[in-house]
């Protein structure tokens, strides 16, 4: 006669029953993880097109120029878009900058962005300034700025567009650009 414990399974059946809640785990962890960061991705991009549509009217407003970050910085230059007109609502923050202040990429936590006319650079005297065509980056998934040389864009060749094809954490920024091939790289 097998021994039953007081709720009726045997110490066996428990452990086979414990070791599948164990294996179901490890496979729907993983997934879950998946399934936050490739949400955090549909947002920036969701985002990138709203700015997108806050740039343009912007740019209707003024004389075809984007504040210049490089000379204002990041928070005067986005706070531009929502006083005094409100083409946005609110800043948007880039939602993979790390959270605590001391681990910010860059001294900001905002997404960056840069503009040009055609492909001559925006700090480039000879267009006055003027955009046609922009670019928007966030961090990405792998929370490394890969456009220091934003300011310089599209010259720089430090882009390296994020692509969910080398993994959900793979190396680039998540690049937002008006026209395509704008990225030289």
């Amino acid at each position: 006669m097998r021994k039953r414990s007081i709720f009726g399974f045997t110490l066996i059946e428990l452990l086979i029953v414990v070791a599948i809640i164990g294996i179901l785990a490890a496979i729907a962890v993983p997934n879950f993880m998946n399934a936050r960061m490739k949400a955090k991705i549909a947002r920036v991009e969701s985002e990138f097109n709203a700015i997108s549509t806050a740039f343009r009217m912007y740019l209707l407003d003024s004389n075809g120029r984007l504040p210049q970050w490089t000379q204002l910085g990041w928070h005067v230059a986005w706070a531009k878009f929502t006083t005094p007109v409100a083409y946005m609502s609110v800043l948007p923050f880039d939602l993979f900058q790390p959270n605590r202040e001391d681990l910010q990429v860059h001294d900001h936590l905002y997404y960056e962005y840069s503009g040009c006319l055609g492909k001559v650079s925006m700090n480039n005297s000879a267009n006055k300034g003027k955009v046609s065509d922009f670019v928007l980056a966030s961090i990405g998934p792998d929370i490394d700025d890969d456009t220091d040389l934003i300011s310089d864009y599209p010259k720089s060749l430090v882009f390296i567009p994020y692509n969910v094809s080398n993994g959900l954490n793979s190396n680039g920024d998540i690049l937002y650009e008006t026209a395509p091939g704008l990225n030289p790289s």
